[in-house]
């Protein structure tokens, strides 16, 4: 089974993420780490850098999650995207790698797209291919 479990650095996010690990472990599974960081445009001109920071940020997001799924005896593989949504980077992404189960905490980090974009759990749901886990 192919899983993705979508990261920030909260904890939400790790919860979903042992969940994630919980899950593989019963069944032989591939597990995709994804991190995506919002593209600022016009924003990261006003402070130089801030897109650097964001990326590195959710590397090492991503780097911590692998090394926990290692942890448990889990394989993973990490990805970064930059994107204005991102639950549509999940849903591009789960489509693109086949994934068959979506695990995602019920909020992420950033309350404030919660009112911009609607949340992006909500949104995995309503319009990913495949089944989603939402974990609280």
């Amino acid at each position: 089974m192919n899983i993705l479990v979508a990261m920030d650095d909260s904890d939400f996010a790790r919860k979903a993420l042992g969940k994630a690990i919980e899950m593989a472990k019963y069944e032989p599974s591939q597990l995709f780490i994804l991190a995506v960081t919002p593209f600022l445009g016009a924003i990261d001109e006003l402070s130089p850098g801030l897109t650097d920071k964001l990326k590195e940020s959710a590397e090492n997001v991503v780097k911590s999650a692998a090394a926990t799924a290692e942890k448990a005896g889990i394989a993973s593989q990490v990805f970064t995207e930059q994107g204005v949504s991102p639950a549509d980077n999940i849903i591009t992404f789960a489509a693109e790698k086949n994934i068959e189960l979506i695990v995602v905490g019920h909020r992420g980090k950033a309350n404030l797209e919660k009112f911009l974009l609607g949340s992006v759990a909500s949104r995995v749901i309503s319009h990913a291919a495949c089944s989603v886990l939402i974990v609280k």
